[in-house]
């Protein structure tokens, strides 16, 4: 599906549940035009690659499960970035390429816009007309609720994921997987499939997934030539960076054998167009990221594996 059919999707529910009222500038603001849409596009895939006729009566429809489930997904996420920008988290001033939205609107008006985002995801699970929509939403609830991605942030603000290499991979999965996980399994709790052996494989795809997606992204971090006071101090390729080195090689490795198993066409390619954009951002800079890493690490293994996903 087409990112710009994915933010015709997000802008109909905006305009479906939100008050006739200037507050709508702060929302918009916020969640449009959107940023890479990976958890949205992964919803898709998902049903794309396990049930096409269902993908296919579904993808114009506005207001069917999936469309509803992206759109959850996508305004949960806004909603954790509007308040990790907030200066009592990470004090962030720049989201997407422009001023975050505390900067451009005010502090309290970013933290009530995040709080209605975090709203609507649960109204639009609420409409859910699918027979497992009970299902989906205790998986939603549980994984991003207090004992998912919320404590993720608990561990991430508190410092207690710099403690250890097992704290930061536990931070990570609670913070970057719950979510990714949402998008995967959950768009296939409403696939009409009912496979308990495929959703429990794609459990493991889905955390195998997430973790990596994190590492990579903090090991992309480096190739800045001068780092953030935060991401030195949490970035676990400084801190721990032969564990950091051998769980991504080991993820990576983990994560081609499970995809091989599934066969997720779509969805690997979703994933596969993230590898090569990391690639994009690492490689040209990997001066800096030795520089970063004082050369203690030789990073060839990853780089070769993440090659071989991109050129699938």
């Amino acid at each position: 599906m087409q990112s710009e059919q994915l933010e015709k999707m997000l802008a109909h529910q905006l305009v479906e549940n939100l008050p006739n009222h200037s507050v709508r500038d702060i929302y918009e603001y916020a969640v449009l035009p959107g940023g890479k849409l990976f958890r949205p596009h992964l919803v898709w895939s998902v049903l794309q690659d396990l049930n096409p006729a269902l993908y296919e009566t579904s993808k114009t429809n506005l207001n069917s499960d999936h469309a509803r489930l992206s759109s959850a997904v996508e305004f949960h996420h806004t909603y954790t970035l509007l308040h990790d920008d907030l200066p009592c988290m990470d004090n962030d001033l720049t989201r997407r390429g422009k001023a975050c939205t505390h900067i451009a609107f005010g502090e309290w008006q970013a933290l009530l816009a995040g709080d209605g985002l975090l709203n609507i995801s649960y109204q639009l699970l609420a409409k859910v007309k699918n027979q497992r929509a009970l299902e989906l939403l205790k998986f939603f609830s549980w994984a991003l609720g207090p004992k998912g991605l919320i404590h993720g942030q608990v561990m991430d603000l508190s410092h207690e994921m710099t403690k250890s290499f097992a704290s930061t991979l536990r931070t990570h999965e609670l913070k970057t997987a719950r979510l990714i996980q949402v998008s995967i399994l959950g768009s296939a709790l409403i696939a009409n499939i009912k496979n308990y052996k495929a959703e429990k494989n794609l459990w493991k795809y889905s955390r195998l997934l997430g973790v990596n997606f994190q590492l990579i992204d903090d090991l992309s971090e480096l190739a800045e030539e001068k780092l953030s006071e935060h991401e030195l101090d949490v970035n676990p390729w400084l801190k721990f960076p032969a564990e950091a080195l051998n769980e991504t090689l080991k993820g990576l490795k983990q994560f081609e054998t499970v995809s091989a198993e599934l066969k997720l066409q779509n969805t690997n390619k979703i994933v596969l167009d993230y590898y090569k954009k990391m690639l994009s951002v690492i490689e040209p800079d990997l001066v800096n990221v030795n520089l970063h890493l004082k050369g203690k690490l030789d990073l060839a293994p990853v780089i070769l594996v993440m090659k071989r996903f991109s050129n699938l």
